[in-house]
Formats: C-alpha cells, structure tokens, sequence
C-alpha cells in the first residue's frame, strides 16, 4: 500500500509527481495542500487541518468531491502536516512538501521525515524538485535510476546523534567508514561521476544512526 501525504505552501512542483499521485492508494492532504491536488485533478481521500489557509474555491472541490475531512482548531499541538503524517497507515509514505516559504515549517518537516524514520517508517520528502530520502542504519541505500537524471547534488545530514561507519559508492568524493556529526557541512555537496550518471549504482551504507540523503537538482 503507497499513501502520498501533500502539505501546503510555495513552489511544489506538482506537475512533476502527478503520476505517483494518481498511483497512490492513500491521499491525505494538509489544509492547502489539497489545491496542489486540484490542479492534476485528484481528490485525496482525507483532508485534514485547520482549514485557516485553505481557499473557498478549492474547498467547494472538496465539498463536491465528497472527500472525508477532518477539521482540528488553528490553536493545536502539532501542525497539519504532523496530523496528517500520524494518520497514515502505511509504513511508506511520500511526503509532498515545499522546502521553501517558512523556514520553520520546511525544517520541521524534515526533521519529522527523519523522526518518522527512527520510529520505524518509510519517509521519503520531495517538493518535486528535491528528493529527501530518510535512511536508518544498519542501511544501504542506492540512488533510483530515475533520481540520477540532470547530475543532481548531493548532501548527507546525520540528524540526532552521529552517523557511523558511513561508507559511499559510486559518489564523486568517496567516504570509507566514516563518521558523520550534526552540524558539520563535511558531506554537503558531492555528486556524480560521469561513470555512476547511468545504470551504475550509486550510494551510500552505513551501521549506525539516522541520515537524510538529499537528491538536489544542478544548478
């Protein structure tokens, strides 16, 4: 079972994700992500939040798509993307969220991506563009095939506690059993040779920690 969870706010690329979407057994949308929604067309099976940035017209969508929604007040402990996140039911979730806008939003979100990892789930963040993988260790991880297109730029953020015995393949700058600390840009910016831009594979493993491996297109 897929479920695909749309937070709201600026610059989602939603063109590019509409065919995952569509392929999605679960929808929940957060307040205003559901617009994203009615732009390729898709109601989500539950729309969840407040209801304070929401517009009229896309919840008369709602209204006439007869889509299941709960409403919580604006004065809440966790915001409508967290609600959103803790109703899933599935262990595999895509997170469809911006990375820009509100810059305490956008940290949260990732910062719940990787918690929702530690706690046992499958989190994976894009806003279209970007691609945040979640990865707990023990773990090896390679890029898919389809990630690896326009020779993207990739960070590794350990989060929480160190990262041990990091190891990368087929990357630019090789690492070998590494340790990786919070807070250090040491693994920001690697990329792909040309050798790993086609079906070599690419990645990373390591024994320990909790890590969020970012795809991020060139500039």
């Amino acid at each position: 079972m897929s479920a695909v969870v749309i937070a709201g706010g600026p610059d989602i690329q939603i063109q590019n994700l509409t065919e995952i979407i569509k392929s999605a057994d679960e929808m929940i949308a957060a307040d205003s992500g559901a617009a994203y929604l009615q732009k390729v067309g898709v109601f989500p099976t539950l729309l969840l939040g407040d209801m304070d940035s929401i517009s009229k017209d896309t919840l008369h969508w709602i209204q006439k798509g007869n889509v299941p929604t709960q409403v919580f007040p604006i004065e809440k402990d966790m915001t409508d993307a967290e609600l959103c996140l803790r109703e899933v039911k599935s262990k595999d979730i895509l997170f469809i969220s911006s990375l820009g806008g509100r810059p305490d939003h956008a940290f949260m979100n990732l910062l719940m991506t990787a918690r929702l990892k530690e706690e046992g789930k499958s989190v994976t963040l894009t806003d279209g563009s970007t691609w945040v993988y979640a990865l707990k260790g023990p773990c090896e991880f390679s890029i898919p095939p389809e990630r690896k297109k326009g020779n993207p730029v990739i960070s590794l953020f350990p989060m929480f506690k160190e990262a041990k015995e990091v190891t990368t393949f087929g990357l630019q700058y090789p690492l070998q059993r590494a340790t990786l600390y919070p807070g250090s840009s040491f693994s920001v910016s690697n990329g792909l040779p040309l050798e790993s831009r086609g079906e070599s594979p690419a990645g990373i493993s390591f024994e320990e920690g909790v890590i969020l491996f970012f795809l991020t297109p060139s500039m």
